[in-house]
């Protein structure tokens, strides 16, 4: 049974890097780091930022594995090594890849299936560093639509950090702990 590790933030604030290092820092002998990509390239925006993520996964000094999956993460939990440490980047972009293209509508049947997943990919592997967004304070809920979405996000982060060994709350690329101790 692995460890859960939580870090959410704003958005563009160094989650993604943060989980990258603190991954590496994990591992301390045979462990595979895995990083599990939910993006999928809808503009030139999400293209850079896709891009930068591989790039700085290419650079580093660790051999990551990257596992492109914006939907659907139960189908690959068998592929997945048990002595893995798995960086889960986003939980936001998956579940807005649930929302909105997958086959599954919006609502408790989508938070139901991410949070199951989630929990399956943890027990697992030794360890999962779920990133998140915090959208409570980018995006306005101007619509129902989105409103329901922010209840969901934040109903999977509440539920999430409950299972976590850590939470880590990004604030302008500095990581605060919420829960936990600061050394795994």
């Amino acid at each position: 049974m692995g460890k859960l590790f939580f870090i959410t933030g704003g958005v563009r604030c160094g989650k993604s890097s943060y989980a990258e290092s603190l991954a590496s820092e994990l591992r301390t002998s045979n462990e595979v780091l895995i990083y599990l990509a939910c993006g999928v390239n809808t503009d030139s925006e999400m293209e850079k930022r896709i891009l930068k993520h591989r790039l700085d996964r290419q650079h580093s000094t660790e051999n990551w594995t990257t596992i492109e999956r914006p939907l659907a993460i139960q189908g690959i939990i068998d592929t997945i090594p048990s002595n893995a440490i798995v960086v889960l980047d986003c939980l936001t972009t998956l579940l807005t890849n649930e929302w909105f293209d997958g086959e599954m509508e919006g609502g408790r049947d989508v938070e139901d299936c991410i949070y199951e997943s989630v929990l399956q990919l943890k027990d697992k592997v030794k360890a999962l560093l779920v990133v998140s967004n915090e959208l409570f304070y980018d995006i306005p809920p101007n619509t129902d639509e989105i409103l329901q979405f922010q209840r969901t996000l934040g109903r999977l982060h509440r539920k999430l950090v409950r299972e976590s060994f850590i939470a880590i709350d990004m604030s302008v690329g500095i990581p605060v702990m919420k829960k936990g101790i600061p050394k795994p």
